[in-house]
């Protein structure tokens, strides 16, 4: 990583000796059209920013030449699209959107990233205005696997608490400011509307985690022992995965076990929810309901009363580049212009968070975000988790996607009634022991 970064300090540093006028003129100097003809085919989640990606790909066309194939999916049909495709070494996939804290160690072991690292450093085929410091360092280090730049990232997300204020004030309900007060005022919700849908999160095994974590750390809990081992036995740890799970069991929907967060936002943006904890990422479908903008609250999620404890989950998506893609320069194109700082400050009308610095702090993203009070809320959340979050949200491993089915499916029998929190917790510590 240090190699990249010095390559890019000296390319400022020198743009910024040149001037400004020479600095223009080498951007407008750089071959945008050098891989003009080329088709390249991009494999992406269904997200915000994919769906934008979808219409502006027109634009990426007329800047290079290059033509896009662009495949969404649902994230369990992408995932097991890419996974079939990786897997026969084919070169139909030449982009594809990757999250590096759940699969990126297990990626990298089986080859599928191209090293992007000499294409950063190779000055004919990165613009020299790209600035690679531009995001921060956090992210940069998250694309980072085993000393290889294997993606860029294209947005930050985390949890974040979403309440409707005019029910809390409906029943009397204050807003909750600590952890522990999110059961009392279900409970007080309920008793005011027994007819009124109290609470969702997610409930399907391998995305529990996400929204879960938050629970274990405010709580004080961890996922790992001062040892270093699996650690869901931990009395703090239950207490946290405990209050998650009984959340889903006195107030979740029906079905809770098969919801991910499409069924979230679909009943919050209808609203039919009173509250919900749920990804950043969705705000911008959240806000294409009639009245979410003026009803709801969103903010992080309360910190533990009896910790003071906040400690959210913050990741970001990235672009990566697939190793079997034979044409990985006009892939690196693109990854370039999707990351650039002129398609990310028109991303941010999308309700997509810049990981770039000087979008998220820049007069466009700060005038969005001043024209409604949620708006900021949103984005003052944004900054919080960012400086405060962790990517961690499962026991040390590095079969990542493993480790959360297994404690995903100890949090679905605690919410079914299968198991108390205790007994399904110590249960599975030794199963997750055995993943290396």
């Amino acid at each position: 990583m240090k190699f990249m970064v010095t390559g890019t300090r000296y390319a400022l540093a020198t743009v910024a000796a040149l001037g400004l006028s020479t600095a223009v003129a080498l951007a407008q100097g750089f071959d945008w059209k050098k891989h003009d003809g080329q088709t390249i085919n991009l494999l992406l989640n269904n997200h915000p920013w994919s769906q934008a990606m979808k219409d502006m790909a027109a634009e990426f066309t007329a800047k290079t030449g290059i033509r896009t194939r662009i495949e969404i999916f649902n994230e369990e049909q992408f995932r097991a699209r890419l996974t079939t495709i990786m897997q026969a070494k084919s070169a139909d996939i030449d982009v594809f959107m990757s999250l590096k804290v759940r699969e990126g160690e297990t990626f990298d072991r089986a080859g599928w990233y191209a090293d992007l690292t000499p294409l950063l450093r190779d000055a004919g085929a990165t613009a020299p205005d790209f600035n690679f410091e531009d995001f921060g360092k956090a992210l940069r280090d998250a694309e980072t696997v085993n000393g290889k730049l294997v993606g860029l990232p294209i947005n930050l997300e985390g949890p974040l608490f979403y309440w409707r204020k005019d029910i809390f004030a409906k029943c009397n309900v204050a807003e909750p400011m600590t952890l522990e007060e999110v059961p009392a005022a279900a409970a007080k919700l309920k008793a005011c509307d027994a007819n009124q849908q109290v609470w969702a999160a997610r409930g399907i095994r391998g995305a529990i985690n996400y929204a879960m974590s938050a629970f274990v750390y405010n709580l004080g809990g961890d996922f790992k022992t001062p040892d270093g081992k699996p650690g869901m036995c931990q009395p703090a740890t239950v207490k946290g995965v405990e209050m998650y799970a009984n959340l889903l069991k006195d107030y979740g929907p029906p079905g809770a076990a098969n919801h991910t967060f499409t069924q979230v936002i679909e009943l919050l943006g209808q609203g039919r929810l009173a509250m919900t904890h749920e990804s950043s990422n969705e705000f911008a479908n959240i806000m294409k309901f009639p009245g979410r903008a003026q009803d709801l609250g969103v903010k992080v999620l309360p910190k533990g009363g009896a910790t003071g404890v906040s400690k959210p989950v913050v990741i970001g998506w990235g672009l990566s580049v697939s190793a079997n893609s034979a044409k990985k320069p006009a892939a690196w194109n693109f990854l370039q212009w999707a990351t650039s700082a002129e398609v990310q400050t028109k991303l941010v009308n999308a309700g997509v968070a810049p990981p770039r610095t000087s979008v998220f702090n820049g007069p466009e993203f700060k005038k969005w975000t001043g024209e409604l009070p949620i708006r900021q809320a949103w984005a003052d959340a944004l900054v919080e988790i960012s400086k405060t979050g962790t990517g961690v949200y499962q026991t040390p491993t590095s079969r990542i996607i493993e480790a959360r089915e297994i404690i995903g499916g100890a949090v679905q029998k605690i919410f079914l009634g299968q198991a108390s929190a205790q007994e399904a917790l110590c249960a599975i510590d030794a199963d997750l022991a055995k993943l290396q």
